[in-house]
């Protein structure tokens, strides 16, 4: 668990902005993406005019997004989190402080409400289509919101197990930016036809505040929170887990505790 300062109680803005910024980016790409499939005379839209070729689009994009900011300078300096629900799994199994994990969380919501709002000024009035719906992520007609719910809750803990499966090995650390864009990327071809695929309060919290349809809201911001917090909860109290270890910049640990972990 990680501080900063002569006390431990200095506030770390650098990571806390480095997650703004980085949840920003990640929700301006997504919008830009939408634009691209969904929007009225794209030549994206008309070069891949399947639901499954869409669905492909948006999972490479996304995950491939979400594994450039990890080594981005943004990510190298926080950690790359872009997602309340691995903060929050974090800090239960002590790898983040309870204060860094409230300030990733608030500091991501408001990176995803200002690259929606980027998204707009770039893009103008093609956003607001319900076409593209700022890139509100919706699911398919008919499904149940309790499949949903558990789908998002699973696809969450699936993709911190993997994280964590690879992250807490020495020898994989270095493929952990490419891991977790691979999950991501996974779970959307998996789930995203029914469900949407979001596994991140962020992803669907700007999108869903400007399309002003906040009627599945619920379900896309604790459904992860609950797959992080057990997950969480389990692996901390399996006792042949193996340790988040610290020789790595890129691990979904701040910089800063990295440095000072390795310097004890």
């Amino acid at each position: 668990m990680s501080t900063d300062g002569p006390h431990g109680r200095s506030p770390r803005w650098r990571e806390w902005l480095s997650e703004f910024a980085a949840t920003a980016i990640l929700l301006l790409v997504m919008v830009t993406m939408f634009r691209g499939l969904f929007g009225a005379g794209s030549p994206l839209a008309r070069a891949v005019p399947s639901e499954e070729g869409r669905l492909a689009v948006d999972a490479v994009v996304s995950g491939t997004t979400v594994g450039l900011l990890i080594v981005s300078p943004f990510g190298r300096r926080s950690g790359g989190h872009m997602n309340p629900a691995v903060s929050l799994a974090f800090w239960l199994m002590g790898a983040l402080s309870g204060r860094d994990a409230v300030a990733y969380a608030a500091a991501q919501l408001a990176g995803s409400v200002s690259g929606v709002a980027a998204g707009r000024l770039l893009w103008g009035e093609q956003t607001a289509d319900p076409a593209v719906g700022f890139a509100a992520i919706r699911a398919s007609e008919g499904i149940p919101w309790t499949v949903v719910f558990i789908s998002e809750t699973a696809a969450t803990a699936l993709m911190l197990a993997a994280v964590t499966f690879v992250a807490a090995r020495p020898r994989l650390a270095f493929l952990l930016p490419a891991a977790v864009g691979s999950v991501i990327a996974a779970l959307i071809l998996l789930v995203g036809r029914w469900t949407g695929g979001s596994f991140n309060p962020a992803r669907q919290f700007g999108p869903e505040l400007f399309s002003h349809d906040l009627t599945w809201l619920w379900i896309y911001l604790i459904a992860p929170l609950v797959g992080a917090g057990l997950f969480g909860l389990v692996r901390r109290r399996l006792p042949q887990a193996p340790p988040l270890p610290a020789q790595y910049e890129q691990a979904l640990v701040p910089r800063t505790a990295v440095t000072r972990r390795a310097g004890q």
